[in-house]
Formats: C-alpha cells, sequence, structure tokens
C-alpha cells in the first residue's frame, strides 16, 4: 500500500514537474482509498468449526478498541492480538477490563452519544443574535461539552443507573453557560465546575440541557415539534414520519396571529387530519420543554401568556419537564432504545427488535441495574459480539 502512493507521488511529480504538486496527489490518493475510509475486519477459518469463520486478532483488537476508545488499537492490544490472547475467554476478558479501566474510556463513551444525539449539528448550529444575545459562539461550543461531560461523569465516575440521565439535576457549568442558566458560576474563566440545580428547579435531565434544547430549536425561536420528535427518534427509537410536501406553515408562522402560545399555534396541526398523527406523538412531549426558549434560556410566559406545559408521554400524563424526566426514566423504549443504538454502533449492524441477543442484553441491563459500563462488558466479551458471515471481508464505515 505504501509502494503505490510513493508510486502515485512519484508519477504526479514527473508528470505535473512540481514535487509539491506530486505530494499533493499521492495525499489525495490516501484520502480517496477504502483503507482510509473503512475498518476493514478481515477473517479467517475457525479451528473449532471447520464450516465457519471467525475474526482474526486484530480485527477483534481494532472493535475492541474503536468502541471502547474510539481510537486505533494500542501496542498493548496489538501485543495481545499477536499472542493469540484475544481468542481464548481469559486473555479477551482481561483486555476488556484494561481498557474499560483506562481514562481512554470517557473518550468512547462521549464519541458513542454525540453520534447518539446527533450532536455534529452543533456545527451548523445558528441562533439570532438579536433574541438571544447570550447564546454566542462560546455557549454553543460549552453547551455541547456540558452534556458530554455530564454523560461521561454519570456513567463512567458514578457507574450510575443510565434512566437517572433524564431526571438528573447534577451536570457542569462554565461562565458562559451561567449567563444563559442565569446561575451563578465561580469556576474562572474557560474553566468547568460540578453544578446542581435547585430541587425545585425545571432542569432535569439531558434534555433539558442547553445543548438538546438549542440544537432542536430554529434560529429565533423554540419548537416543540422538534424537541418532542427528537426524543422519539433520538432516546427512544420511535421513528416519526416525515411531513407532507404540501404542508401550509402560515398559520403557525404568521405574527400576526391571535395565538399566544406554541400550544395554540400548534391547534392548527392538530386539527388537520394530514398533519395529526405526526403531531400526536411529537407536540405532546415538546410542549412540556416550553418553559426553555430556542436558546434554552428558562420562561413562565410567551408574549404575556403563562405557558402550559401539561402533556402525556406513551399514556403517562404530566404537568411540566420534570414529569416529562421521569416518564423518560420509567419508560422500556428507554432503555431498548439504547440498547439497540449500542450494539448497533459497536457492531455496525441492525438487528430487528425482537432479536434474542438483544433480549438478552435488556435483560441484562436490568438485572445490572442500567449501568452502561456493565453492558459494555457484555457485549465486548461475548462470543455473538465477534460472530461473521460467511463472507470472507467484512467493513463498517470509520
Amino acid at each position: 500500500e505504501m509502494h503505490s502512493r510513493l508510486a502515485i507521488v512519484q508519477e504526479a511529480t514527473d508528470s505535473l514537474g512540481s514535487f509539491s504538486d506530486g505530494l499533493t496527489m499521492g495525499l489525495a490518493s490516501l484520502l480517496m482509498s477504502p483503507k482510509f475510509l473503512f475498518i476493514t475486519e478481515a477473517v479467517e477459518p475457525d479451528p473449532v468449526n471447520s464450516d465457519a469463520n471467525r475474526l482474526n486478532e486484530y480485527s477483534i483488537a481494532s472493535r475492541l478498541s474503536f468502541l471502547l476508545w474510539n481510537t486505533a488499537p494500542d501496542d498493548a492490544l496489538l501485543t495481545a492480538a499477536e499472542n493469540g490472547e484475544l481468542h481464548t475467554e481469559a486473555g479477551l476478558e482481561a483486555n476488556v477490563v484494561r481498557m474499560m479501566d483506562s481514562p481512554r474510556l470517557k473518550t468512547g463513551i462521549r464519541a458513542f452519544f454525540s453520534d447518539m444525539l446527533e450532536f455534529s449539528e452543533f456545527d451548523f448550529l445558528e441562533k439570532d443574535s438579536v433574541i438571544y444575545p447570550a447564546f454566542g459562539v462560546a455557549a454553543g461550543r460549552d453547551a455541547k461539552e456540558q452534556t458530554l461531560r455530564t454523560i461521561a461523569h454519570h456513567i463512567i465516575d458514578l457507574d450510575a443507573d443510565y434512566r437517572d440521565l433524564f431526571t438528573t439535576r447534577k451536570t457542569f457549568m462554565t461562565r458562559a453557560l451561567g449567563l444563559i442558566y442565569r446561575v451563578q458560576v465561580e469556576a474562572p474563566r474557560g474553566t468547568w465546575q460540578l453544578y446542581e440545580f435547585p430541587p425545585d428547579d425545571h432542569r432535569v435531565g439531558i434534555q433539558t440541557h442547553l445543548g438538546f434544547l438549542s440544537l432542536n430549536s430554529h434560529p429565533g425561536r423554540s419548537s416543540p415539534t422538534l424537541r418532542g420528535a427528537a426524543i422519539r427518534e433520538m432516546l427512544l427509537c420511535q421513528k416519526v414520519p416525515d411531513p407532507p410536501p404540501d404542508v401550509d406553515f402560515s398559520g403557525f408562522n404568521d405574527p400576526d396571529s391571535p395565538a399566544k402560545t406554541a400550544r395554540e399555534r400548534l391547534d392548527a396541526h392538530s386539527t388537520n387530519a394530514a398533519c395529526a398523527g405526526c403531531h400526536r406523538i411529537t407536540d405532546p412531549i415538546g410542549l412540556a420543554l416550553e418553559n426553555f426558549d430556542g436558546a434554552g434560556q428558562f420562561q413562565l410566559e410567551e408574549n404575556g401568556v403563562y405557558i402550559d406545559t401539561s402533556g402525556d408521554l406513551d399514556g403517562i400524563l404530566f404537568e411540566d419537564s420534570v414529569g416529562l424526566g421521569l416518564a423518560l426514566r420509567n419508560n422500556p423504549a428507554t432503555t431498548a432504545c439504547l440498547v439497540n443504538r449500542l450494539y448497533a454502533y459497536a457492531s455496525g449492524a441492525i438487528l430487528p427488535s425482537r432479536d434474542p441477543w438483544l433480549a438478552y442484553l435488556n435483560d441484562n441491563f436490568a438485572k445490572d441495574g442500567y449501568s452502561v459500563k456493565s453492558l459494555l462488558k457484555r457485549i465486548t466479551t461475548s462470543k455473538s459480539y465477534y460472530a461473521v458471515s460467511p463472507a470472507d471481508t467484512l467493513s463498517k464505515e470509520k
């Protein structure tokens, strides 16, 4: 592979008459190479079962490292692969334990949840600076980091119940975030401090963080529909159908409308047969978060009218964001979604929701107190995680 890249550089240099241009062509060919863009997993004959294949040692090492650390294997893991340790139960478990005890595990956890919550969209996040003057570049950057720090601390440092991410008031704060949350932050500028919202605060769970609220809103206003859809799709793994192409938004967006609140404006969709089906599964959830504007700032009124945040999630009634957090925590779909997403992320394979392997993981996730660390260990030390199809090579996107 290296020789072929060097040959491209040499040929391009001779053809273009410039070593710099030749090097550019060589690097461009590298960036387009499938071996650069994809993680290639190699298989070998299974010595125990002559009719089957298995992942080779180095593919097992890569699968482990990219999941747990979000990077390539280190020297210790490569040495374990070279020595044949990863095909033994004891050797595999020892390496999984070593990797999970490493600080690098937080990098892997952060990468998974950043993917699950679609935090790559922060690169394109825009807020109207006139409407939300406090939400600048620093606040947007820190909003993403706040949620990832909270998740990593909760799941790894505390090894706490995954469900409590939706009811916890413990988080981290910077001065830039403090301006929007309207709380006093003692930490020096640019640093983080542990913070816990008061018991009577509306902020409970990561779904009330600035990151989730601002990302699932419009540049100049909140969106109960976007927020409700995000909870359905990201946290509950329930697909919300796309809106029909001919939806009329003029009534909702009309600045002269007599409707003062988002709930009143959304009534137009709930009475339209073409819209009602989707809005019934999104809006009752998103309206519970209407105490937070498009930048995630707290508000009790909209246009001088008190905001009604009552609603329901799959038949569970609630009055506000606190009740929504509790409904999310206790919904079986919340934990099942996490298991499905984590296994799909880890293996590159999407299994049917009723698959026996997923049922096994769900049952043991509950028995382990909904510990994500225990779930990760159960996945990575299981033979099912490394099972392969009859194909000679399996590939998945990097």
